[in-house]
């Protein structure tokens, strides 16, 4: 009767053991797969019928903090160990305290002390990424350049250049864009570093926004009859003192969009070039009321206008173009070898574009480009649009 009582034997684990023990096989093994997020629907769906203080209710209940660490949940897996540390399971009791001492040690290192370890650590990942040193083999034969070498000794030169040239915020990253309208302006390296953060926020605000609607389909996880709660991870949440991205709804992004633009620069997003377009006229129009659009560009010696109908994908933001209608010298070239031939300009204004960033006057897309067959080398590129009066290319009226 204590036993029940105190949730060490439960009818309901007995009732449902074989679920039980399945939803555990398959959560360790996508675990041990790196499959994350399947071993955490798979736990949850059975975390109605187990209790923290049995063997197997515990057992369920680790392995499921573990998945919400790995996701990056950890909210949610604090919650999970800080009751797991109260099981009368002794062996579930310890491991527990041992796990979330090592996840609330990590996480005030990263929020209350700002290890100068992390920040290094950060620092040099954003400078390889950003420089393409990881890639960088790929341009020799014979030699391979260690990452690992980077120079991180604080009042080392590389130290000093990165912790100077690294974009904090999303607000600095729009200035440096705002003020990048010649070549002469801004280093191409820090455009490109400017253009990785503003990416990544975007990426981390757009998988938030994923996962939460997900989330509502998701079966709900219960621990000792109550629900486990979502909250914010401390990996996902932005660094105090920066601001937040604003992903802004379809409604928002239609409004913003509306209009004229004209092309400022394109980048490698490995960082490979940027280009400018200060001597060279690109544009589109947008109107939004009729959802219709107008673009024009160069290719090379050719010219190319285009026009039609877009939609705008609300999930990912991406821009794709139906009712196509083409013209121009380049336009012959389209129609006979398809749009897998664009590049630069030509392909930011007529291929589909993910939409990062909007505002009244940036507008900063993606060209997304669809691989055919795996030996593809398409680039992604960024394309930083200013924005124009009404009418100053397109003819348009307001």
């Amino acid at each position: 009767m204590y036993r029940e009582k105190v949730g060490i034997e439960v009818q309901s684990e007995k009732d449902h053991a074989s679920e039980i023990e399945e939803a555990l096989k398959i959560g360790q093994l996508a675990m041990q797969r790196g499959i994350y997020s399947t071993a955490v629907s798979s736990l949850e769906k059975v975390t109605k019928y187990c209790s923290t203080n049995s063997k197997l209710g515990g057992k369920v209940f680790l392995e499921l903090a573990m998945a919400y660490e790995a996701v990056g949940r950890s909210g949610e897996a604090i919650q999970v160990y800080s009751t797991l540390s109260y099981s009368r399971m002794e062996d579930i009791k310890y491991n527990a305290k041992k796990l979330l001492y090592g996840i609330e040690s990590m996480q005030f290192m990263r929020d209350e002390v700002k290890s100068e370890s992390f920040s290094r650590q950060k620092v040099k990942q954003t400078f390889i990424e950003t420089t393409g040193l990881a890639n960088i083999a790929q341009n020799f034969d014979e030699k391979i350049y260690n990452t690992a070498y980077v120079d991180l000794e604080k009042g080392g030169g590389f130290y000093r250049k990165l912790t100077e040239n690294v974009v904090r915020s999303v607000r600095e990253a729009r200035q440096i864009l705002l003020i990048a309208t010649d070549s002469g302006e801004v280093e191409r390296t820090k455009i490109v570093q400017a253009l990785r953060s503003i990416e990544r926020k975007f990426s981390e605000a757009l998988n938030k926004e994923q996962e939460q609607k997900a989330a509502k389909a998701e079966p709900v996880a219960i621990m000792n009859g109550v629900p486990i709660t979502r909250q914010e991870s401390f990996e996902s949440s932005p660094t105090v003192g920066l601001e937040e991205f604003n992903l802004g709804d379809l409604e928002q992004i239609l409004e913003n969009v509306n209009g004229e633009w004209k092309l400022q620069l394109m980048a490698d997003s490995k960082g490979d070039g940027v280009n400018f377009f200060n001597k060279t006229l690109a544009w589109q129009y947008f109107n939004t009321d009729n959802m219709t659009y107008d673009t024009s560009g160069p290719s090379g010696f050719l010219s190319y206008t285009q026009a039609g109908d877009f939609l705008l994908e609300e999930g990912r933001r991406i821009i794709s173009r139906k009712n196509v209608k083409s013209r121009g010298s380049a336009a012959v070239l389209t129609d006979v070898f398809g749009t897998s031939i664009l590049s630069g300009a030509m392909a930011s204004t007529t291929l589909n574009q993910q939409i990062v960033s909007v505002d009244s006057e940036l507008l900063i897309t993606r060209v997304v480009i669809e691989k055919k067959f795996p030996t593809d080398t398409l680039k992604d590129y960024f394309s930083v649009w200013r924005r124009a009066e009404t009418g100053s290319y397109s003819g348009k009226k307001r």
